[in-house]
C-alpha cells in the first residue's frame, strides 16, 4: 500500500515558473503512481498576490498554521515542501516525517564571482530587515526538516557543510524523454529562425548570473566573415527596459544579431530548440540547470559553462571554461550550420537519458522510504 504525500508550498505559483514547474512535475508524477509506495495526499497553497500587510500575516501565521493543522488532521504520512522559500512552513514537533527540496541555496548563502566583466553577485548580500528575518525563519525550518532533497550534487555540498548531521539526498529534476523529443511530432520552424543562419538559443532569466552580456561579447569576437550569419536568439524573461536597451546598444555596436524572444510556451520553446542549431548556457551559478537539460531531450547540442551545478547535466565534451571568451569563440565556430532541419544529436539524446523521469522517481522514492 502507498504512504500519501501531503505536498506543500506558499503562493500557486504557475508552471511557467522554475519553481512552478518543479511543484507541478511532482504533483502530476505522483497522481500518475510514477513515485513507487508513493501517491498524493492532498495539496496546500494559497493564491498569490494581496496587499504588503496581508502577504505578511498570510506568511507568517495564517498558513503556517493551515500547514500544521494540515499535517495533524489528514491522512497524510509525509508532509512535502516543494521549494526551500518556504521552509518556513515546516510545523514544529510535527507528528509525521517532513521533506523539503532545495533547489539552490543563492539567497542563504550569496555569494561574489569574479569575471572579466567584474563581480557578478549570487544572491542579495544585503538583505534588508524584513528580509533577515524571513532568511532566518526558512533556516530554522530547515533545521526542523527530517530530509532535505537536493536537486544536485553541488547544492548537497553545500547543504551538508550547513547541516552536517541532516539526512540529505540527491534528486536531479527527471524530463519526460518521450513529451521533449519533438522528432516524433515536429513543430513548425519558429518564425524568427532562418536556416540559412547559424541559430543559437540563450534561454533563462534576466539575472546578472545568466550572462547574456558574456554572449554578446563572445558572439562579438567571432570572425567577421561568421558574424553576419550567427543569430542570437534569447528566450526568457526580459531585464530591465534599461539594460535590455544596454545590452541591445552593445550588440549593435559589435555587429551581432541579437533576437529578443521573451517568454514562450512549453510547446513554442520546444520547438525552439528542435529548430536551433545549439543551445549557449554561459551562467556562472545554478541549482540545477534546466535549460540545457530541455535542449538536449528535444535532441539539441549544447555548450555549457563549466560551473556548478549545470556541469553535473551537459557532458564533458560540452563544458567550456566560463570566462574563455577565445574557448566560447572556437567552439561556436565548429557548430555546424544547416541548409534545413537539424537531425536529433544523438550524444544529447544519450546524455538527457540520465536524467528520464524512471531515474528521477526511483531517487525520490528511495530518499522517501529512508523516513
Amino acid at each position: 500500500m502507498s504512504r500519501r504525500v501531503l505536498v506543500v508550498r506558499g503562493g500557486a505559483l504557475p508552471r511557467s515558473s522554475g519553481l512552478g514547474r518543479a511543484h507541478h512535475d511532482l504533483v502530476e508524477r505522483l497522481q500518475e503512481g510514477h513515485v513507487a509506495g508513493f501517491s498524493l495526499g492532498d495539496v496546500i497553497e494559497h493564491p498569490v498576490g494581496g496587499g504588503a500587510f496581508s502577504r505578511w500575516r498570510r506568511r507568517r501565521t495564517t498558513h503556517p498554521q493551515h500547514v500544521a493543522n494540515s499535517a495533524t488532521s489528514k491522512e497524510s504520512e509525509i508532509l512535502h515542501i516543494s521549494d526551500q522559500e518556504q521552509a518556513h512552513l515546516v510545523p514544529e514537533d510535527c507528528k509525521i516525517p517532513v521533506s523539503v527540496t532545495i533547489h539552490d541555496l543563492f539567497h542563504l548563502e550569496p555569494r561574489r564571482i569574479q569575471t572579466s566583466h567584474g563581480k557578478v553577485n549570487i544572491g542579495n548580500r544585503s538583505p534588508g530587515f524584513l528580509r533577515r528575518q524571513d532568511l532566518s525563519h526558512i533556516r530554522k525550518g530547515l533545521a526542523r526538516a527530517d530530509l532535505l532533497i537536493c536537486i544536485s550534487e553541488a547544492t548537497a555540498t553545500e547543504a551538508r557543510e550547513l547541516w552536517p548531521d541532516k539526512a540529505i539526498a540527491v534528486v536531479p529534476h527527471g524530463i519526460d524523454i518521450g513529451g521533449y523529443d519533438p522528432f516524433s511530432y515536429p513543430l513548425p520552424k519558429p518564425d524568427g529562425l532562418d536556416y540559412g543562419n547559424v541559430n543559437l538559443l540563450c534561454v533563462g532569466s534576466a539575472e546578472p548570473r545568466k550572462r547574456i552580456d558574456f554572449l554578446v561579447e563572445v558572439l562579438g569576437s567571432l570572425p567577421s566573415h561568421l558574424k553576419d550569419t550567427v543569430i542570437l536568439h534569447k528566450v526568457g524573461a526580459e531585464s530591465s527596459q534599461k539594460s535590455k536597451s544596454k545590452l541591445s546598444k552593445r550588440a549593435k555596436e559589435l555587429g551581432v544579431n541579437l533576437h529578443w524572444v521573451g517568454r514562450l510556451a512549453d510547446l513554442d520553446l520546444c520547438a525552439y530548440y528542435q529548430h536551433s542549431d545549439a543551445l549557449l548556457f554561459p551562467s556562472v551559478a545554478e541549482g540545477f540547470g534546466l535549460p540545457p537539460l530541455e535542449a538536449m531531450a528535444s535532441g539539441c547540442p549544447v555548450r555549457v559553462a563549466d560551473m556548478p551545478a549545470h556541469n553535473e547535466v551537459a557532458p564533458e565534451e560540452w563544458l567550456l571554461p566560463h570566462d574563455s571568451v577565445d574557448e566560447w569563440v572556437d567552439a561556436i565556430v565548429n557548430i555546424p550550420s544547416t541548409d534545413g532541419r537539424r537531425q536529433p544529436n544523438k550524444i544529447a539524446l544519450k546524455r538527457a537519458e540520465m536524467f528520464s523521469i524512471e531515474h528521477w522517481s526511483a531517487a525520490l522514492s528511495a530518499a522517501w522510504s529512508n523516513l
